[in-house]
């Protein structure tokens, strides 16, 4: 199976939420490695990608995983279901939208993640917010004033102007340390991106030593 990866410099990356945002959530702290992992591998992405994340976090040491992802309301009864047969912690908080939540979830050993991890590729499938870290629970919400990108017009008095639309909606933040490692379901699930201080992550010959058997990882991938 191989993989491609690609390295971005920590340095160029905008994550504080704005109309230019490369990333939909805010990042505290420093962090040295973006490394995104393609979901295109040797085949049908979607399984072969699920395969190799499963595989890859089999070993112990990851564990317990944290994870956070915000969901429509009418998928909370599946989930539910999920955590409950799973003996999956959760808890859900209000979502950025009105049809919205937050459910925050913590996956103590590799069978539950087998499990949870179709429903964070599917989730970030949907242009929906996904993410997990190993080992520390970096994730919090705050309130925060969002701005429309785009001015919209509104009359009054028979007037009528172009005016930025203002609300007040949750925000995830993820407060990164030296130890952390966290990984984003990216748009359309069309890769992972992995945001990290760890030194595994630095080069492509050194991820290689932590990669599960039969995994090769490439920076230029040649389709067949």
């Amino acid at each position: 199976m191989k993989v491609e990866i690609s390295y971005f410099p920590p340095e160029k990356i905008i994550t504080v939420p704005s109309p230019e945002a490369t990333y939909p959530f805010e990042i505290n702290g420093k962090f040295q490695y973006i490394v995104e992992f393609s979901c295109y591998i040797d085949g049908d992405y979607t399984e072969a990608h699920e395969e190799f994340f499963c595989n890859w976090l089999e070993n112990p040491n990851y564990y317990p995983i944290y994870s956070l992802a915000e969901i429509y309301d009418f998928q909370l009864a599946e989930y539910e279901e999920l955590f409950k047969v799973q003996n999956i912690e959760f808890n859900y908080m209000k979502g950025s939208r009105k049809d919205t939540f937050f459910v925050k979830v913590i996956i103590r050993c590799p069978q539950q993640f087998k499990h949870y991890y179709p429903y964070l590729h599917g989730n970030g499938s949907m242009m929906n917010l996904s993410l997990w870290s190993l080992k520390q629970d970096i994730f919090r919400l705050e309130e925060r004033e969002h701005e429309s990108p785009y001015p919209v017009k509104r009359t009054k008095n028979n007037r009528t102007r172009l005016i930025k639309l203002k609300w007040i909606a949750n925000t995830l933040i993820a407060t990164l340390t030296k130890s952390s490692t966290m990984f984003w379901v990216g748009y359309d699930g069309d890769y992972i991106a992995a945001f990290t201080n760890d030194e595994h992550f630095s080069t492509i010959e050194s991820l290689q030593k932590i990669m599960p058997e039969k995994v090769e990882l490439v920076t230029d991938y040649e389709w067949e």
